[in-house]
């Protein structure tokens, strides 16, 4: 049996966030979108962006550590690339 562990504060987002931001990349009619969306994030959002997709998920503290920024700028950068992808309308594929 596999042991698992309590998702720590903010990797579920992360995972949500960062398997969303990989399945826009690989399809042609919503890459550009991703792209409009990572050039906008604040400078912040664009140095927890970078850690999330060349790190994978952790815990808010564990970015911030990573980032060198505090706790509350991870949260305010997860939930501006949140708020990003809920901005884009992406067609469902049938």
């Amino acid at each position: 049996m596999k042991n698992t562990r309590e998702a720590k504060p903010g990797e579920l987002r992360e995972i949500t966030v960062l398997e969303t931001l990989e399945k826009w990349s690989k399809r042609p009619d919503s890459r550009l979108d991703v792209q409009r969306l990572l050039d906008k994030l604040s400078p912040h959002g664009k140095i927890y962006v970078k850690h999330l997709v060349m790190s994978g998920p952790s815990s808010l503290k564990a970015a911030a550590k990573a980032c060198e920024l505090k706790v509350a700028e991870i949260e305010a950068a997860l939930s501006e690339l949140e708020q990003g992808i809920a901005a884009i309308k992406v067609p469902l594929k049938r």
